[in-house]
């Protein structure tokens, strides 16, 4: 054994002693490993222009772009590697692989790296996934070695619309924090449209003209989607139908529309029921929403 490892070390220094007395090799090389990082670089350039003028999508140009990225350096390091394969000593590529283990000891890095492979392949979510992490809220638009990237979420707004701002998040964050996942096996998810009517309305009315305008939205959107098989969607039309709910306070009567919605399209949804539903409460005098009224008395 011992005679097999002197042999194959002896080839190695032999090896490497060659490569020096032929400088003029390694920088025809390096010339073509320069000319192909250029050519990579512009080819980024061109397609990432191409994408901002034709994708109008936020949330689709961004993963466009980083599938776009993750080939161009694929592509890029295999004509590299082409290049090199020939020349490239075996005691180099100890060196590196020494080199990249010392920076994979950099505290934090092991746990970002397996958080990364716990995500890839029991596929925890990916790219378009909304998910909730603490208090924070996005769209998954990459998932590297590091970090995962979020496009923002309602913050600030009363929507669910996204804000334009990216959040970076480190993969480690799987084994620390509660994620909340839509999109994974199920679109679908519940909202609310809710009023507070005065306690003389007449709420009868009211209770008709909400499940009448969810029961149209339910048939047209959500109903050819419940053929899709969904492991999270009740396994009945019943279940997944708009539900009518009715309670007091010290306001008024409190009328509210449960209905399923797409998560993407979950403020476009209530905009649409919220304008039908109140173009005909207008048609109804008996329907009166609860207001504070406040009233000064002069003494």
């Amino acid at each position: 054994m011992t005679d097999v490892l002197t042999d194959y070390f002896d080839t190695l220094t032999k090896s490497f002693l060659t490569t020096l007395h032929t400088p003029q090799d390694y920088l025809n090389k390096l010339a073509l490993t320069a000319i192909v990082v250029v050519i990579g670089i512009l080819l980024h350039w061109v397609f990432k222009t191409l994408i901002t003028r034709n994708v109008s999508d936020l949330q689709k140009r961004f993963i466009v772009r980083k599938l776009i990225k993750r080939s161009m350096i694929i592509i890029m390091t295999l004509v590299v590697l082409f290049i090199w394969i020939q020349a490239i000593n075996a005691l180099i590529l100890l060196a590196l692989l020494f080199g990249f283990l010392i920076v994979v000891m950099v505290r934090g890095l092991i746990n970002n790296i397996i958080g990364f492979f716990v995500i890839k392949y029991r596929k925890y979510f990916k790219e378009g996934h909304r998910v909730e992490i603490g208090e924070i809220i996005g769209d998954v638009i990459d998932i590297n070695m590091i970090n995962i990237e979020l496009l923002e979420a309602r913050k600030w707004l009363s929507s669910d619309s996204n804000t334009g701002r990216i959040i970076k998040i480190p993969n480690k964050v799987i084994f620390d924090e509660t994620i909340e996942i839509v999109g994974r096996t199920n679109r679908l998810i519940w909202q609310e449209i809710q009023y507070v009517l005065t306690f003389e309305s007449k709420w009868q009315d009211a209770e008709k003209i909400m499940t009448d305008v969810g029961n149209s939205y339910f048939n047209a959107e959500i109903l050819p989607l419940l053929d899709e098989a969904n492991e999270q969607l009740p396994g009945n039309k019943e279940q997944s139908q708009p539900v009518f709910s009715l309670n007091t306070n010290d306001d008024g009567i409190v009328v509210t529309l449960r209905y399923l919605v797409d998560y993407k399209k979950g403020t476009s949804t209530k905009t649409h029921l919220q304008r039908e539903i109140l173009s005909t409460f207008d048609e109804h005098p008996n329907i009166q929403f609860a207001v504070v009224d406040i009233r000064i008395l002069s003494t």
